[in-house]
């Protein structure tokens, strides 16, 4: 290997590092908001609305800084 396929596969290896650390996107399994569970999502989110999306995020922070990582 030279220098340049030893500089690819390091940028290959950050890439792949920051791919599977980024957070996995949430989906609605039914089209219900999956955090009040009473309205219908927003095409492309799985909240009814920016307030439900807040709420969960910040219950969210919440319970990892209660428990630690291994809630999830």
């Amino acid at each position: 290997m030279d220098e340049a396929d030893l500089a690819q596969k390091r940028e290959q290896d950050i890439i792949n590092a920051a791919l599977s650390s980024r957070e996995k996107s949430l989906k609605s399994p039914d089209g219900q908001c999956i955090w009040c569970k009473e309205e219908t999502i927003v095409l492309g989110t799985a909240f009814c609305s920016a307030e439900c999306g807040d709420d969960y995020n910040k219950y969210q922070r919440e319970m990892k800084q209660r428990l630690g990582r291994q809630y999830q």
